[in-house]
């Protein structure tokens, strides 16, 4: 059988099965809340899968490998950065949150508190604005994975993967909303984690077993790829690892991913899904880690292709049937995180903005309309955004990470926040963030992703005391 045939067949058989659980969700979902939240019945597997894959877009796959196939061993500080994330949501976050959710549909909705609550409504306005500029970058960025995925398996225009990517994530989540996407993430979480440790067993039998690998890295002639620090000395070396761990800050905010913890059973297993998730973290960029510097070390690729590597990794190792499955494994990635993306940004305009409450019988109809508008758009600005999936992602997590994940923390620890002063640590987190993705603070991330988050921390703590002492 020719790669591109057996490639096409097992893409093809995904993508159908995800078309098919839509199809089924469809049928158990009645109204918007189940449309949202799935009538918040999660079980602990599914929560964990959904969640951490909702969470851990293209950039897990693509984007971690690229990073160290490029920067060696200064990667390894993303393994802090990204399990600690994990860590902080299923320790901190999600008990609480799922016990504290209340009737609030959405992240927003719970933020600014119940309809009535006074200056709710400039919080809304300004979550939904950061909420929608995010997710937007985010989903488009998401797309021109799927293009970087289709073009290397058929060798064809990437805005012709793109355009099919798009398709069939808003199909499916069209027809079945939040359940949909919660059974879909599962599935797509399982095959994430089964490639991310399939690959590097793979490349340490290719080499020989594990010391000849480690040996074939650590002859790579690039004295910066040996660095902890990418070749950086100083404050600037610590402003860099600090960046990189600070990935970390940006998990609880993420509203596409924490909605799962709103969605889960009151009795589903903590202690379950925590395991699940922790364990499926580990494998997942540990193992992506060890896929770029193997590549590195045995086919180095051109200048600026660094995020082909799980590909040629795939490509050089694998049965020509199983390398569908990689190329799958990537669509899962993309598939897991836009679904959610799509239905948040859907909820912010239906449910948060209020677009649906003039028409509450015709509500399901206007949030599916709405999925497949923003659909359409994000499309249209993957097309146009510049393609690189690792510095993309993390500009749109960073500002709702800033954004929302410092109020929520303390939302969830002391309490009810000042709306003003609510409304000031929204503002200042997430325009921090974004004009540290601009103006480089000593390294990379720290600015954006440390700075902004801790300025915006100040900020909430000071409304929790304010309205503490009201």
């Amino acid at each position: 059988m020719e790669r591109s045939t057996a490639i096409l067949v097992a893409l093809s058989s995904f993508l159908v099965a995800l078309l098919a659980v839509g199809w089924r969700a469809q049928r158990q979902t009645r109204d918007a809340d189940g449309f949202y939240l799935g009538g918040r019945t999660l079980g602990p597997w599914v929560a964990a899968l959904a969640a951490n894959a909702s969470s851990s877009s293209a950039w897990s796959i693509v984007g971690t490998s690229g990073f160290a196939y490029r920067y060696g061993m200064a990667a390894l500080w993303l393994i802090p950065g990204c399990v600690g994330g994990f860590l902080l949501n299923w320790f901190v976050v999600a008990p609480r949150l799922r016990d504290d959710t209340g009737s609030a549909i959405t992240l927003t909705d719970y933020l600014a508190g119940p309809p009535g609550t006074a200056g709710r409504r400039p919080i809304v306005l300004l979550a939904s604005f950061f909420t929608l500029a995010s997710l937007l970058t985010y989903v488009a960025s998401q797309m021109q994975a799927a293009g970087g995925a289709f073009a290397h398996a058929f060798e064809t225009d990437p805005a012709l993967g793109i355009a099919i990517g798009a398709a069939v994530t808003v199909a499916y989540t069209l027809l079945g909303g939040y359940l949909a996407a919660s059974v879909t993430d599962t599935v797509q979480g399982l095959l994430m984690v089964g490639v991310a440790v399939l690959l590097p067993i793979a490349a340490v039998v290719a080499s020989g077993g594990p010391g000849e690998l480690w040996a074939q890295i650590a002859a790579v002639d690039d004295a910066t790829f040996h660095s902890a620090a990418g070749g950086r000395d100083g404050a600037a070396a610590a402003a860099f690892a600090i960046g990189l761990i600070g990935i970390g800050l940006g998990y609880p905010g993420q509203p596409h991913a924490v909605n799962k913890f709103m969605g889960m059973a009151k009795d589903a297993s903590m202690t379950v899904a925590r395991t699940v998730g922790l364990s499926w973290a580990v494998l997942l960029y540990g193992g992506m880690l060890v896929v770029g510097w193997a590549v590195r070390a045995q086919w180095p690729l051109g200048d600026g292709q660094h995020e082909q590597a799980v590909y040629e990794a795939s490509a050089r190792l694998l049965p020509t049937l199983v390398d569908g499955v990689v190329i799958a494994s990537v669509l899962a990635a993309i598939m897991s995180t836009v679904d959610s993306q799509l239905l948040v940004c859907a909820s912010t305009v239906t449910h948060d903005l209020g677009l649906a409450r003039r028409f509450p019988r015709h509500m399901l109809a206007i949030a599916r309309g709405t999925v497949l508008v923003i659909g359409a758009g994000a499309l249209v600005a993957a097309l146009s955004l510049p393609k690189n999936v690792f510095d993309n992602v993390l500009f749109a997590w960073a500002a709702l990470g800033s954004a929302f994940g410092p109020l929520l923390l303390v939302r969830l620890w002391r309490g009810p926040v000042q709306p003003g002063l609510a409304f000031a640590s929204m503002a200042v987190g997430g325009g921090a963030a974004i004009a540290g993705s601009y103006v480089q603070v000593l390294a990379p991330g720290f600015g954006d992703r440390v700075l902004s988050w801790l300025l915006a921390l100040a900020v909430a703590l000071w409304g929790s005391r304010s309205q503490r002492s009201a």
